[in-house]
């Protein structure tokens, strides 16, 4: 930032020490410490906001050049998207198929067994099927 060398900031010590003196040396420098690492941290933030700024502005003109070579425009967006479902209806229509499907009764034909004495294997119980074939 400053290209300030060691002999630089000797003659700068030297200069405040003659100056201000032994006693008040110490806190002037921590103040100018203090008030250059602000600086430093407000130019950092500065820069990175422009930076972050700068690539937006190039990604929306990138966008827009994208849009502009498929034939797209703010007006036709929008209209898409006032044509576009709301959640809740997106919502209600995603409930529509599963309560159609509880509310019919469900109609199961009974499985047939091949003998009277062995019960007819479940989905419920699959260890049953094994015991029969054994």
């Amino acid at each position: 930032m400053f290209d300030i060398g060691f002999s630089e900031l000797t003659l700068i010590f030297v200069i405040g020490l003659v100056v201000l003196g032994p006693e008040r040396l110490p806190k002037a420098a921590r103040t100018v410490g203090y008030w250059m690492g602000r600086a430093r941290s407000t130019f950092n933030h500065l820069r990175s906001e422009l930076e972050r700024e700068a690539l937006n502005q190039d990604m929306r003109e990138r966008m827009e050049s994208q849009m502009r070579e498929m034939g797209l425009d703010e007006d036709s967006i929008r209209e898409a998207r006032d044509n576009l479902l709301s959640e809740q209806d997106v919502a209600r229509a995603r409930r529509r198929p599963q309560t159609l499907e509880h509310d019919q009764p469900q109609e199961h034909e009974p499985l047939e067994h091949d003998s009277g004495d062995k019960p007819a294997p479940t989905a419920e119980h699959p260890e049953s099927e094994k015991k029969s074939n054994d």
